[in-house]
């Protein structure tokens, strides 16, 4: 299992849960609730952009698609889309993000 959290912000409380390896971000922030903003859900738009504090090793690299809103955005690689980023499909630990949205 990997554990996902999501840290406060002016969305809502913090938000945990445990994951399956390949589970999408998007899905796991559904199941839990996360303080993450989603608009498009195709990487398309930018509003769930998630800074990784913990973690990057258990998500899979950036599509092409997601790599490019990450360049639009000018991104540093410790930013995901979480309507795109995925957990590797085997693992386990702990990621730990913070919608990049939040003044907090």
């Amino acid at each position: 299992m990997i554990r996902v959290e999501f840290l406060a912000n002016d969305l809502g409380p913090a938000a945990a849960v445990d994951a399956e390896p390949g589970d999408a971000l998007v899905d796991v922030s559904d199941a839990c609730r996360a303080p993450v903003s989603f608009s498009c859900r195709s990487a398309s738009c930018g509003t769930c952009l998630v800074e990784v504090l913990e973690g990057a090793a258990l998500l899979e690299p950036p599509s092409s698609d997601e790599s490019d809103v990450l360049d639009v955005f000018d991104a540093p690689p410790s930013q995901r889309l979480a309507c795109s980023a995925r957990l590797v499909a085997r693992g386990e630990g702990l990621v730990r993000l913070r919608w990049a949205g939040s003044d907090e």
